[in-house]
């Protein structure tokens, strides 16, 4: 046997590990010392093995070792649940096999998949379970096979098994106890591979997303070109960044771009709508909360201030935040510090902050709604946004992108944009400015009739009167055009108020909690 632990009864003997693979086996099993060290090897090299491929390989080597035979292989259950996927095999043909399914059922591995029980067969030409075309197809020649289940809460989730003893003697119940313990350390191990392994994709998926939407940093035009040579030498240093200009000019997409330029653009970027969230609520998701701090604080939260150590906060409509809020904003600015709500503690953190707002914070400062210190501390670094009716030489590249964007969305990839289109876009003066031009090709995309959007079906606020997107909504399913309908409501509305969402929900007789969480739930910027 080649993996061997230490040989000192007193590290075997009250490891709880090994009490519980003696737990795991045949009462009537009795292991010996070098049987139970080999395994407690094995669970470490097990558990230190957290990428998916590096633990398949530790799998099939350890157990091939462990059982001393000539081969070993792995099965997975592929995502239908159907069929057995070999994934990774040991022996003279370990590195030949590309691929080989098994439907369940199917063959040894595929008898104990369906039988969820493990199986010893000492003479595979007398067992008509044995699929003959397994060798054709390896060349391999298995004599015996000892195959087990692999168990997670219940659930297959693949069979390992190992070919041919080189022991003198056939497999034995004992063998058979030994690999079932062991195969059920490995499928622990595999579920948190696998875990892993998903949240991995996961977080490739949700930052590939971000950065599809937020990738519209297009730049043609020489104001444009201004702006962001202006912001990328901001970015090598951690002064505070003010944004200002109309709502839709795509603030927020300059601030990711900010903190992407930046030194600390590996770490994270958090986004805080500060008039999408009650006083309180913004309070507690800025600043976080102890356990007992409120009603309903059963628990410690850390607030996204903390969140974001060593990356970047960005405070959009900064100009809505009440003035309780602003003077724990200023401290930290000022000091780096702050107390979670109901703490006592101060908590240090290392962030770099940017601000945007469309308001006028030095009318806001006369009127009392601004504080003056604060306003300095942001004011470091100001830039202002141009509206897009004065970089009217953005308008074609950035509706070429959002059309390709919802097309892909809608399943429309073919989809293009006439040139007269384009024209007609240019020649409008865009009150909410990227966001309604965002809001204007959405629809079209989702009205267009044919596979290029002309400008019939280019809805432009002037056009709003004459009935024909209502028309066009008729020939949706009925939840369709109800939703498209609601859509383009919100879309119009917050385009009437220049882009404001506070506005347009005060037009529409709604809360500003409300509209934001209409908006975030039907995607519209």
């Amino acid at each position: 046997m080649k993996i061997v632990a230490a040989r000192m009864p007193h590290l075997v003997d009250s490891s709880p590990l090994v009490s519980t693979l003696v737990c795991l086996m045949d009462p009537s099993f009795r292991p010996s010392r070098e049987q139970l060290s080999a395994l407690l090897s094995i669970s470490r090299l097990l558990t230190s093995s957290i990428d998916l491929p590096s633990l398949l390989k530790v799998i099939v080597t350890s157990v091939t070792d462990l059982l001393e035979c000539e081969a070993s292989s792995l099965f997975l259950i592929d995502r239908t649940g159907e069929q057995l996927v070999l994934k990774m095999a040991t022996g003279p043909v370990g590195g030949e096999i590309k691929e080989l399914r098994l439907n369940i059922g199917e063959g040894i591995a595929g008898w104990v998949a369906k039988h969820r029980q493990g199986l010893i067969v000492n003479d595979t030409k007398r067992d008509p379970r044995f699929l003959q075309a397994v060798d054709k197809a390896t060349g391999f020649q298995t004599r015996s096979i000892l195959a087990v289940p692999l168990m997670d809460q219940e659930q297959i989730v693949g069979v390992l098994e190992i070919l041919n003893t080189a022991k003198a003697k056939q497999f034995e119940r004992s063998d058979l106890d030994l690999l079932m313990a062991f195969g059920s350390y490995a499928s622990v191990a595999l579920r948190n591979a696998e875990l892993l392994a998903a949240v991995r994709d996961e977080s490739e998926m949700l930052r590939g997303s971000i950065e599809e939407r937020y990738k519209t940093l297009i730049v043609e035009s020489p104001r444009m070109r201004e702006v962001v040579d202006t912001l990328r030498k901001a970015a090598r240093s951690n002064s505070t960044v003010l944004l200002l200009g109309e709502s839709g000019v795509g603030k927020e997409i300059l601030a990711r771009s900010i903190h992407n330029w930046s030194p600390r653009g590996n770490k994270p970027f958090i986004a805080v709508n500060c008039v999408a969230l009650s006083e309180q609520l913004l309070e507690s998701e800025l600043f976080g909360y102890e356990r007992g701090a409120f009603t309903g604080a059963h628990h410690q939260k850390k607030g996204l201030l903390e969140v974001a150590q060593g990356g970047t906060v960005f405070l959009d409509e900064i100009g809505d935040m009440k003035p309780s809020l602003q003077a724990k904003l200023l401290r930290v600015l000022q000091d780096r510090e702050f107390d979670r709500v109901g703490g006592t503690q101060p908590i240090r953190v290392d962030i770099r902050v940017i601000a945007a707002t469309n308001q006028d914070l030095k009318e806001a400062i006369k009127d009392g709604r601004f504080r003056k210190d604060l306003f300095f501390r942001l004011n470091v670094v100001s830039v202002m946004i141009p509206p897009l009716l004065e970089r009217r030489e953005d308008i074609p590249a950035l509706a070429k992108y959002f059309v390709a964007r919802y097309a892909k969305e809608m399943k429309r990839p073919n989809l293009t944009i006439h040139p007269k289109a384009i024209e007609a876009l240019r020649h409008y003066d865009w009150p909410g400015n990227v966001r309604e031009l965002a809001n204007v090709i959405e629809r079209s995309v989702v009205l267009a009739t044919s596979d290029a959007i002309t400008d019939d079906d280019i809805t432009l606020e002037a056009q709003d009167a004459d009935g024909s997107p209502t028309e066009a909504l008729m020939g949706l399913p009925f939840h369709d055009s109800v939703e498209h309908f609601k859509r383009m409501r919100l879309q119009e509305a917050i385009a009437k108020a220049g882009g404001s969402k506070t506005k347009a929900a005060r037009a529409l007789q709604l809360q500003p909690t409300y509209l934001s969480r209409l908006c975030k739930q039907m995607g519209i910027p």
